[in-house]
Formats: structure tokens, C-alpha cells, sequence
């Protein structure tokens, strides 16, 4: 253990956003651990700021910025022990009620370094009427102006806040920073590694912030024999090009993405060497913000515009016009371009209207619906209970009705009318004047949650996901601020929504993987951050699925979570049968994607007027091309990948960065002309059906399909009308969605996720299989599911087959519990990206090595695997190396991980991504 010292003749206690108060008291030892133990005295002195530095600790750090040097960490005695004394004549201060004071403010930094620390700014009386907690400010940091968040307001003694660098100015948008959603952040940074400022992001779509861009500006020393002297492929000519073309100024980000990382930083030390480019940052404003229409109102009363009219009417009849349509209206104001195209008249008369003071103008807040598709009258408000349900529902109500946090996980089958215990639940939170958040997995389904909770609730439902508009974004979200909305759904990020008085948190199939943030940093989890919230305000976590995944399973075993069952349908609908076609043995309708036994139970659908559901998670017609003579694959120039092929528009893509080319006719290798697609697709199984059922009406759900705003809906709206009998499409159909006419399910191939190298292979594929099955008999009518698969054998797709979880998860749970793998463990993937393998594989080594050192060091029950290659090795032009850390010591992973990997970071041209907790390790 390490200690550290404090040789302070002031004590300091923690309090509710993670500073520090001084208090009379003596020394004080403090534990270098996870959560410090500070002593509580009472009668502290106001609040000061302090800096503490401890590499393990979860707490915010606060750094004051003094005059006009760079900013820099105040140690415990601070610079030449000024810091020590200004502690003890805050005590002193305390006791004397004459003091001068004036207002500072702590602010969070918007920096791309992970910085956890606040830094405290003198707040000018100019500004301090337009500051508070949440807004969003222009401070100086280390020479440069930067963004900030204020995290605290308070005052401080002036002589202390005169050293202080002061706040610039403040800037549009504001985030709903309190106590409680401070203290989620600064979890949210430790728990995922990642600065306090990227953390704080998350609580408001990016585009209502104001926003700091690094830019690229020519100097003034650039003249064109500068250009013509460099090489023609010299980078930084390239990059002078580039400048030169946008007019002298480019977000470095665009210049990167075009030049390439590696000879981007070449580029731009070799120029600013020169002084030939220099690096600035640029404050862009909030892009959303709220939407006004131009009204007019009358300044008299109607009578008085009637006769105005009368008298007008010859010398003015624009004007004549206008009054009269004023005086007769119902609403007190009219849009004005409404009024002036139904009068047919031009804008001038209301300017000279207006001139007289006979009307006014106001600009009227426009509220931009996202429902405007949404079909109420598909959700039935008279549902019954079943007992099931009933049971279920009030121990929910109960704790609701506690007001104390409980987590529930709601096992229901497919089927069972979890969604109606979720929205009775609903109903009991806004009783009791508590708020209610939604979470669902995709967008796909979130149209028909939303449906049904919007019937339910009316105007008190606001919806957030990154399928909405900016603008609709940005109303959404205010509603849920200002408390004109208390429900609110909305995939992963919605998590974050700024409702207050939180009673109910709901994440419908909560083994979804889209709940795991993969791609940006912080790469959180929906579930975990949503157990946090709801623990930290007191609310009810109900997390509901019919195949839950092994870890919350787990977890609602060992006491964790309260578990709830539906074990059946509601009406007591029977499962839909499924049989499991071997189709390495099984007869072929015409030799194409589907068996026989398929083609026909298709055929009877069709026959009866029913409508079938097609799966197969993989999209494109083809999933490789390949030479049939050399066996050569085409793969992506910029990934390890092979390119797909797309039948549509005849080309080939890659899935991961989007590359595309055209179909070669020959073999790059060989020169072979026999070169063909091979592996199925969507738009393969599109293509068979109409050739095997040209009378059927066909629709494909798929990201091809569905690009355009809205797609989702239309698509789903399209077969829910029987505009359609089959639907084909990937997992996007495989959940949540309800169809009371869909009595058959096939699944064209269960095989393409099985065997990928990762430990949860079988848990996805037999989630997958679950679902989607699940889709079937939904109605009065019996659900048939047939899943065509070359491994029949395999646990996952014969515990599908039989709608048994619980078996599947008892033979699963053994497996994660030898290998020791999550819930037994927690595991971090620390993945290394460079444009050369070898820098990516010697960074890659070199976190492996200081994991192991700190975990010798620290006697930590821990492993570290690797470093390998990735399943992946290469995507968008960068190498891909990783190791993987599995702790048994789960509270400790973030502190492991920071001291192993602090000040580690790989050569110029490349990045260290951790991802705690991966939902995938390819």
C-alpha cells in the first residue's frame, strides 16, 4: 500500500461534487485507494479549492489558474509553498465576517488530453449575471483560450482570487450540470477512462454545445516559390495544397482524414518550423438551437380594426385587408407568412401597420415533432393483466412506491407482455410526480415502443435518438429539461436525458449489444450507467429480456438484482415450433438458399394470405468474391477484409470503412477470367425469392434500406399495413417487433456468427435465435420457425430450438466460470492502431509488460493475454494489435489501467484505445 502524507495544519473532508473543505484538524494520512477516507469535522471554513494528486483516486482534482503564467497543478504545499500558506489563512479568514469576497467559478476544460481535474477562474462582474453552474465559458489554459463547462459557483476570500486568470467571455448553450449529474461524470471518467470533459459531453446532444475546432491557418511568410521549391511528394506540399484550396484556413481534422495521420504530423512540424502554418483554435457556435415563427397580433381591439378597415379601405386595401383578417381570427396571433399568402398581399402593409402601432410582432417558439408518423392507433390502452404480470407489477409498484433504489430483471418469454409492465410501471412513477426514462436497443424498434407509450402518456413523451433531426434533437431535449416531458425513450444515449426526480429507469432487452458504446470515447455501457444512475437518485432499474445475458442473469442469481418471471405468452398463445433444417444434408428448392421443407412452409404461408419474416445477419448479395482458379479473395485496399458484393449497383464494399470498387473481370493474381461471388446476403435471398415466388410482395430491412431519414418506420409501418408478405431482413427484424400476422419465421442461416474468436459467440448467436423466433404466432394464430443451419449440433442453436434459456445458460455459465471468464471476471481490451505493424505491435507490448508490472507489483489478482493481432488486423489503413486484461478484482481494473498505461502512448501517426468491459473483442 502506498500512503501519503498531507503536512497541513488543516484537515480536509470530501463533499457531494468531489472538492475538497478545509477544516481545523491536524495531519492527515490518506490512503492512495479507490474511494479516500477523509475525516468529517464540522464547522468548516467556506470552501476552498485544493488540488490533490493520487493516482488511484476517483475524485475530481481541482487546479486553480493564477495570473498570467500557463496553468499548473498545485502540489500540497504548492508553488514554493504559497498554496500551504493561503490554506491557513483561509482558516483564519473564516472566523472574520469583514472579508471581501468575490465570485470563482471551477470549470472543466475542453481539451482532448483525459484531464479529471476542475480549474478554478476568477468570474469578472461583467459576467456574473450570465454565468451559472452548467454554462458554458471561454477561459485561458496554458496560452491558449479553451472551452469550459462551470462545474461550481461559490465565492472566495479576493485576495485569493486575485491571482486567479480570469473567465473571457461565455458562449451559447449550457449543460444541466447539478450535483448529482457531476458526480455521474466524474464516475463516468473513472470508471472508462477517460477526461471528465468527454464524460460532461455526454449530457447534451453535441450539437446544442458550442464547440472549440483546431484549425490550419498560411501564415503570411507563404509566397508560391515556397511551394514550387518543395518535392512534388513532399507531405507538407501536399498539405500546402490543401490550404491553399480552402482559402488559407481547414479544421485539422479534415486535413488529417485526407493526408493521413503519419504524413499529417510529418507535414506539420516540418511547416511550422518554417513558420509557414500555425495552429489555432476556433469557437464554433451551437449548431441546434430553438426554431421561432414570426407572428402578428393586434394592438387594438377588434372592433377598433374593423373600423379601421371601414375607413382604409380605399386609400390602403392591403392594409384594409389585413385588419380584417386580424379581427376576425380566433387565435390571438397569426404566423405572418400564413397571413400575408391567405390575404394575398405583400409584406410592406403590416410594415406600415406596424408603423402606426396598430399591430405587433412576436416570434413564437416552433416545436419540431418527431412523432408526426407515429400511428396512436395501433396500441391497444385496455390490455388484461395476467397473473404473471400482476405479480410481477407490484413488487415493481412497491418500490416505486418506496421511493429507494431496487433493480428488477423482468425474464419474460417472447411474447409474455413485458412492454405492458413496463408502462404500468410508467404509470405508477408519474402518480407519484417521479419522472420515467426508456431505454430500447435499436431505432428500428424504438417507432413501436414509442407508439405504445405515447398512447398511453400523450404529450408527457419525448423521444431521443441520433435518427431525429438536430433540430428535433434539441426540442426533445428541452421538453425533458424543463419538465414539459417526464417519459422519455431513446436508444443508448438517452441514458444521459436531463429529467429530474427520476423515479423508474427501463431497459427493454437489455443483452443488446448496441447498449455498449464500441466506437467514441467513453466507451460506456447503457446498463451499467443506468444501474449507476439510478442508485445515485434513488430510482427503480427494471431491465426486461427473454434471453438476459449471463452476467445480469448471474447477478439477479446471486441476489444482485431482484429476478421476475413470465414464463408464457400472454392468452396463453403457445411458443411457435421450430425445426432445424441440416442443410448439409437436406434437398434444395432449385438448388438455391433454401431447403425444400422452407420453400414450401413459404408457399402455404403465401397460399393463406400470412406473412412470413426471412433472417439472415448479413447483408449485400455476396460476402466475397473469389478466383476459382488460385483461390485469391478481394479484399479492401484499406482493411483486412474481403469486400462484399453489392448486386444493386454491381460493385464491391467494404462494410467497415465504406471503400468501394467495381467488380474486377479478371483475377488480380492470375488473370483468370473465373472469378465469382460466393456466401449469401440479403439482397442474395431477395433475388431467389422472386424467382421462386414472383407474386409475392417483397420489402428488405437492411442498412442499404433504410439510410434515409425515417426508412425504419416506413418499412415496418408498410408490413404491419400487409403491404407486404415477406420481410427480409438482418437483426433489425429480429426484435421487439409484433406482427399479428407473421405465422412463419425462417432463418436462412444460423451459422454466420458461431464461431468467431470471441467468448461470446454462442450467448449472441443463441440470443439472435431466440428473438427472432419469437417473432412468430404473436397472434391467435400458431408461429412456425425453421433455422437452416450446417452445424445442428451446436448448444446454442438446439437450446434455441426449444426455447430454453435456463439449460443454455446452466452449460454457459460453466464454460465463463472454467475459463473464467465475465461474470467471473472483468476484462479490458487494449487495442493499438498504427499505419506500420511494427510500431503497433511494440506500443501494443509495451501496455502488456506495464500491466504485468503493476500487477505484480500491486499483488493483483489479474491476467494479461496477449499481445496478438487482432481477429481484425487492419482497418481504414491502420494495424490493429491488442492484449486483453481479465481481473478478478473487478473495483480495481480502472486504477490498474491507470497506472499501468499513464504517459504511455504510441509513435506519431497512431492511438491506444481501452475499452473496459468490451462487448466485442474482434
Amino acid at each position: 500500500m502506498h500512503y501519503m502524507k498531507i503536512p497541513l495544519r488543516a484537515a480536509f473532508r470530501f463533499d457531494t461534487i468531489s472538492r475538497y473543505r478545509f477544516v481545523d484538524g491536524g495531519d492527515l494520512w490518506s490512503q492512495r485507494s479507490a474511494t479516500l477516507q477523509c475525516p468529517h469535522v464540522e464547522g468548516e471554513a467556506p470552501s476552498e479549492p485544493f488540488g490533490l494528486r493520487s493516482r488511484r483516486s476517483t475524485t475530481l482534482r481541482n487546479k486553480r489558474v493564477e495570473g498570467e503564467a500557463p496553468a499548473e497543478p498545485f502540489g500540497v504545499c504548492g508553488r514554493d509553498g504559497a498554496r500551504a500558506s493561503s490554506v491557513q489563512e483561509a482558516g483564519e479568514n473564516a472566523v472574520n465576517t469583514h472579508v471581501v469576497q468575490q465570485p470563482v467559478v471551477d470549470v472543466v476544460v475542453d481539451l482532448p488530453a483525459a484531464l479529471q481535474e476542475v480549474f478554478t477562474y476568477l468570474l469578472p462582474r461583467a459576467l456574473e449575471a450570465k454565468v451559472q453552474v452548467g454554462s458554458c465559458v471561454l477561459v485561458p489554459f496554458s496560452g491558449q483560450e479553451v472551452l469550459g463547462y462551470v462545474a461550481r459557483r461559490y465565492p472566495m476570500d479576493a485576495c485569493e482570487a486575485g491571482k486567479l486568470k480570469q473567465v473571457i467571455d461565455v458562449v451559447e448553450g449550457s449543460l444541466p450540470l447539478d450535483e448529482n449529474r457531476l458526480a455521474l461524470a466524474e464516475w463516468l471518467a473513472h470508471e472508462y477512462r477517460c477526461g471528465l470533459a468527454a464524460a460532461v459531453r455526454l449530457l447534451a446532444p453535441t450539437e446544442m454545445v458550442a464547440k472549440v475546432q483546431r484549425v490550419l491557418r498560411l501564415t503570411p511568410l507563404v509566397q508560391q516559390q515556397e511551394l514550387w521549391e518543395l518535392s512534388p511528394n513532399a507531405p507538407e506540399r501536399h498539405l500546402l495544397e490543401l490550404l491553399q484550396s480552402a482559402g488559407g484556413q481547414l479544421p485539422e481534422t479534415t486535413a488529417k482524414a485526407q493526408l493521413g495521420a503519419t504524413l499529417f504530423n510529418t507535414a506539420i512540424y516540418r511547416l511550422k518550423r518554417r513558420g509557414l502554418v500555425e495552429q489555432k483554435n476556433v469557437l464554433e457556435a451551437a449548431t441546434a438551437r430553438a426554431r421561432v415563427l414570426r407572428h402578428v397580433r393586434l394592438n387594438i381591439s377588434p372592433e377598433q380594426a374593423e373600423n379601421l378597415a371601414e375607413a382604409c379601405a380605399s386609400r390602403a386595401p392591403a392594409q384594409a385587408a389585413l385588419l380584417r383578417a386580424l379581427a376576425v381570427a380566433e387565435e390571438e396571433m397569426l404566423p405572418m407568412a400564413e397571413l400575408l399568402r391567405q390575404v394575398g398581399v405583400s409584406a410592406s402593409a403590416l410594415k406600415s401597420l406596424e408603423a402606426r402601432g396598430v399591430v405587433g410582432f412576436a416570434d413564437v417558439p416552433v416545436y419540431r415533432s418527431p412523432f408526426g408518423k407515429v400511428n396512436l392507433s395501433q396500441a391497444d390502452t385496455t390490455l388484461q393483466m395476467t397473473p404473471d404480470q400482476d405479480r410481477c407489477l407490484s413488487e415493481i409498484g412497491q418500490a416505486i412506491e418506496a421511493g429507494a433504489h431496487r433493480s428488477f430483471l423482468l425474464f419474460g418469454v417472447t411474447g409474455s407482455g413485458k412492454t405492458e409492465v413496463y408502462l404500468r410501471a410508467v404509470s405508477i412513477a408519474l402518480a407519484r410526480g417521479r419522472s420515467a426514462l426508456i431505454l430500447v436497443p435499436e431505432i428500428a424498434l424504438a417507432a413501436q415502443v414509442v407508439e405504445a407509450v405515447k398512447a398511453r402518456f400523450g404529450n408527457l413523451v419525448a423521444v431521443l435518438h441520433s435518427a431525429l433531426s438536430a433540430g428535433e434533437r434539441f426540442d426533445e431535449w428541452r421538453r425533458a429539461r424543463e419538465q414539459r416531458a417526464r417519459v422519455v425513450v431513446g436508444a443508448r444515449s438517452a441514458v444521459f436525458a436531463p429529467l429530474d426526480n427520476l423515479g423508474l429507469i427501463v431497459i427493454d432487452e437489455e443483452h443488446e449489444g448496441a447498449y455498449k458504446q464500441q466506437e467514441h470515447v467513453p466507451r460506456y455501457h447503457a446498463r451499467t450507467v443506468a444501474l449507476q444512475r439510478a442508485h445515485r437518485e434513488g430510482a427503480v432499474l427494471l431491465m426486461g429480456s427473454a434471453t438476459p445475458s449471463i452476467e445480469t442473469f448471474y447477478q439477479a442469481r446471486q441476489g444482485a438484482h431482484t429476478l421476475l418471471h413470465l414464463p408464457t405468452r400472454v392468452e396463453g398463445r403457445p411458443l411457435p415450433t421450430v425445426h432445424i433444417v441440416d442443410m448439409r444434408e437436406a434437398p434444395r428448392a432449385r438448388g438455391g438458399v433454401f431447403s425444400q421443407r422452407m420453400a414450401e412452409a413459404i408457399a402455404e404461408r403465401l397460399q393463406r394470405g400470412e406473412q412470413v419474416i426471412l433472417f439472415l445477419n448479413r447483408r449485400a448479395y455476396a460476402s466475397f468474391v473469389m478466383c476459382r482458379k488460385c483461390g485469391t479473395v478481394v479484399k479492401c485496399r484499406r482493411c483486412e477484409v474481403s469486400l462484399s458484393y453489392h448486386k444493386v449497383d454491381h460493385s464491391l464494399r467494404c462494410h467497415h470503412c465504406d471503400y468501394r470498387q467495381s467488380v474486377p473481370t479478371k483475377c488480380p493474381s492470375c488473370g483468370s477470367v473465373h472469378i465469382y461471388p460466393f456466401g449469401l446476403g440479403t439482397q442474395r435471398v431477395e433475388e431467389e425469392m422472386q424467382q421462386l415466388f414472383p407474386d409475392a410482395r417483397l420489402l428488405r430491412m437492411d442498412r442499404d434500406t433504410t439510410t434515409r431519414k425515417g426508412a425504419h418506420h416506413v418499412l415496418l409501418a408498410r408490413f404491419r399495413a400487409q403491404e407486404a408478405d415477406v420481410l427480409i431482413g438482418t437483426q433489425m427484424v429480429a426484435k421487439g417487433l409484433d406482427f399479428p400476422k407473421v405465422t412463419l419465421v425462417g432463418v436462412v442461416s444460423a451459422d454466420t456468427a458461431l464461431h468467431l474468436p470471441d467468448f461470446r459467440a454462442a450467448e449472441r448467436a443463441f440470443q439472435l435465435l431466440t428473438q427472432v423466433a419469437g417473432r412468430a404466432g404473436r397472434a391467435h394464430q400458431p408461429g412456425e420457425v425453421i433455422v437452416q443451419t450446417f452445424n445442428p449440433e451446436h448448444e446454442a442453436i438446439q437450446t434455441a430450438a426449444t426455447h430454453d434459456y435456463q439449460q443454455f445458460y446452466e452449460r454457459e455459465i460453466l464454460y465463463r466460470e472454467e475459463l473464467r471468464y465475465p461474470p467471473f471476471s472483468r476484462l479490458a481490451n487494449i487495442l493499438v492502431l498504427h499505419p506500420e505493424e511494427a510500431k503497433a505491435e511494440e506500443t501494443c507490448r509495451r501496455a502488456a509488460e506495464r500491466c504485468r508490472e503493476v500487477i505484480a507489483a500491486e499483488r493483483i489478482d489479474a491476467e494479461v493475454l496477449g499481445p496478438v493481432q487482432a481477429p481484425i488486423p487492419r482497418l481504414r489503413g491502420l494495424w490493429r494489435w491488442h492484449c486483453l486484461v481479465k481481473c478478478y478484482q473487478p473495483e480495481v481494473l480502472p486504477d490498474l489501467l491507470h497506472s499501468a498505461l499513464e504517459g504511455l502512448s504510441p509513435s506519431q501517426g497512431g492511438t491506444l484505445q481501452v475499452d473496459i468491459d468490451p462487448y466485442s473483442v474482434l
